[in-house]
């Protein structure tokens, strides 16, 4: 990673969908002490999905050699423009209960943090001096705050905020794709 302020562009465009998931959540009426265990456990699974990406991305990525970057590269931007596409093309959705039952939690967790199991994938293609666990705490400290925020934002002005997140989000990851590919 090349300096903080990418690290952050990058948790951003992770919380994003930790951002929208959690409007729904505000929306449909959760406590506070939901509102905290959703953020808690989408901060969990943001921190860990990036350390076990780069993980599997640096063991493909010695396979691959000379061509990992742009695979790495590539794998971000195709993420972002997936998720752009699919907000677009599908909308979001609120998941029902999802505050209420500890089984919904662990798969919206999982579900929300799958992009920074790529995004670890893609790191570990693109770029080899990654202190992961350090980058994996801001990761999953700015997904467990972006949650409280989005739950907070759910009862007010929810309905406008979480439909254009992810495009937010999925454009950050194009242009992070786009920079491991040219070297910038």
């Amino acid at each position: 990673m090349q300096g903080i302020g990418a690290l952050l562009l990058l948790a951003v465009a992770l919380g994003m969908d930790a951002f929208s998931v959690a409007v729904c959540v505000g929306l449909a009426g959760a406590t506070w002490r939901q509102k905290l265990r959703l953020a808690a456990g989408f901060g969990v699974f943001q921190f860990l999905m990036p350390i076990i990406g780069l993980a599997l991305g640096s063991v493909f990525g010695r396979m691959v050699g000379a061509v990992a970057n742009y695979i790495g590269g590539g794998l971000l931007a195709a993420l972002g423009i997936g998720i752009i596409w699919r907000t677009l093309a599908v909308g979001i959705q609120c998941p029902p209960l999802l505050h209420r039952s500890f089984l919904a939690l662990i798969m919206a967790s999982l579900g929300v943090s799958l992009d920074a199991l790529a995004v670890g994938v893609g790191y570990g293609l693109g770029v080899r001096q990654v202190r992961i666990v350090p980058a994996s705490a801001v990761i999953g400290a700015v997904a467990y705050l972006m949650t409280i925020a989005g739950a907070e934002v759910g009862g007010q002005v929810g309905r406008l905020v979480h439909q254009r997140a992810p495009l937010v989000g999925g454009a950050i990851l194009v242009a992070l794709g786009i920079r491991i590919i040219f070297g910038g």
